[in-house]
């Protein structure tokens, strides 16, 4: 599984994803999602509707392999009734299993769509 954490940095500058402790000096709370990899976040985002979308190495961080810079996208906020459906679709064309850790890291990555999220880092130690 890879992880990716979404947050929410006062800066997109890249010295602020060279390492964990770095992110935490330039963000309040950040959260990660683990998925099978790229073409699962792919396919979130499609759902999200989150596009064009531009993934940048980050060759010199000690615990990131890379960032997609989200600022100009707006995760949609989802009613009850919508996040059901998005979770059903999710599931459906991911394959994916639902069970409470599958559910939760989307509804708490839903519940940061109010914030702003303007990053998806993939990590590798996190």
């Amino acid at each position: 599984m890879q992880r990716y954490v979404f947050a929410s940095p006062v800066t997109l500058d890249r010295e602020a994803f060279n390492s964990v402790a770095t992110l935490e000096n330039v963000c309040n709370e950040f959260f990660d999602v683990s998925l099978s990899g790229a073409r699962e976040l792919e396919l979130l985002f499609e759902l999200l509707g989150v596009a064009d979308v531009a993934e940048e190495s980050l060759p010199y961080s000690e615990d990131f392999n890379s960032v997609i810079d989200l600022s100009t996208s707006k995760l949609p906020e989802f009613s009850t009734e919508e996040f059901d459906a998005f979770y059903g679709e999710w599931l459906a064309r991911s394959g994916r299993e639902s069970d409470m850790d599958e559910y939760g890291q989307l509804i708490f990555l839903q519940g940061y769509a109010k914030s702003g999220i303007r990053t998806c880092i993939s990590s590798c130690c996190v």
